[in-house]
């Protein structure tokens, strides 16, 4: 059951078949689709916007606003999909043993 503020995968809005995935608190993976949105108040669903999915990669509002600047938003929903969060990599990096020594 989802809460106000956590993260819905919108992939499969009709599904008979397939479960939604929530993120409680947090958004789950965000694909290049932007099929990504959080719980409201009131129980409505509202997709991330570009501009939130690129934060949520770490990114800052002007590398963003550089970007929307030649791309649809389409485009930047693709871009934020296919980025790595540098931070997440880092932790994992650390998290092997010979970058331990």
């Amino acid at each position: 059951m989802a809460r106000e503020g956590d993260g819905i995968n919108l992939a499969y809005p009709d599904s008979e078949t397939r479960r939604g995935r929530v993120g409680k608190g947090c958004s789950q993976t965000l694909d290049c689709s932007g099929q990504m949105g959080t719980l409201m108040r009131g129980g409505r669903i509202r997709r991330l916007t570009p501009r939130e999915c690129f934060r949520l990669q770490g990114f800052s509002d002007e590398l963003f606003d550089r970007a929307s600047a030649v791309n649809s938003d389409a485009q930047l929903y693709k871009q934020a999909g296919n980025a790595v969060t540098a931070t997440v990599a880092y932790a994992v990096a650390m998290s092997l043993p010979e970058s331990r020594s």
